[in-house]
Formats: structure tokens, sequence, C-alpha cells
């Protein structure tokens, strides 16, 4: 039997998210990982009228960013976690069951910091793990 190869980079974006041009995420964008730096971005999800179900993507720091990459939905509709290590005083990005409109990967993060967001179809679930409290933030 013949070895089978799958393309590995297909889903790998490592130009979207380094930069500070908005970047607004589409359909295709769905199980794509965007590695990020660089500097101030703002980066908007799908509007709530095309949210898909099952829709999903993930970021991975993969340097310093000079300045904050804020994730949008346009609306408070994202929920979830953000887990620091256990030596840190404070989780720092959980919404606690109250929506928020926007994520934000700070410049504090580091590299091999990530988040995790995933759509049912009416809202936005996100999960981050970082090294430090100072590495995502949510806002209205």
């Amino acid at each position: 039997m013949g070895r089978v190869f799958f393309n590995t980079r297909e889903n790998l974006d490592t130009t979207s998210l380094t930069g500070t041009d908005t970047y607004v995420m589409l359909a295709s964008d769905s199980g794509k990982t965007f590695l990020v730096s660089g500097g101030t971005q703002t980066v908007t999800l799908l509007p709530a009228a095309d949210m898909i179900e099952g829709w999903r993507c993930r970021f991975v720091t993969t340097a310093s960013p000079s300045g904050d990459k804020t994730i949008g939905a346009g609306s408070a509709v994202i929920h979830g976690t953000h887990v620091a290590t256990p030596t840190e005083s404070d989780n720092g990005a959980g919404t606690d069951g109250t929506a928020v409109s926007n994520i934000i990967i700070e410049a504090a993060s580091q590299a091999g910091n990530w988040m995790e967001i995933v759509c049912d179809g009416s809202a936005y679930y996100f999960f981050a793990a970082a090294s430090q409290d100072a590495a995502f933030s949510t806002s209205w």
C-alpha cells in the first residue's frame, strides 16, 4: 500500500493576522489556524446573519504582537474563558455567562498562547490558554 500525504498547510494562514490591516473572517476560514503577530489589528467574525453552525478557527501567537488584535462580532454574542497557569492570580478573559462583543489578543501575549472559537449558529464560544494573565481580554 502506498503512502498518503495530506496538504497540511492548506488550513494554515501565516499572513492574515501578522499585520495591521482589518481582516474580515469568511465562511471558508472555518477549520483554519491563524498565526498571530504584528501590530494593532481589527478582525471581524462572521456577521450574525451569516453565522454557521460548526464554524471554527484557531489563533496561535507566534511572537508577542506589537499591538492588540481585536476580534469582534459586532454584537454581544461571544462567551468563553481564558485559562492561565495555576500560579496566575486571575483568568483575565472569562465572560461568566454574560456575552461580550470582542475578544482581544493583547500585545502582552507570548509565543505559544492560543485561542479557539466555535460557532453554534447563534453565538460564538472561545477557549484560550496562556502562560500569563494579560494575554487575552474581553470587551463590550
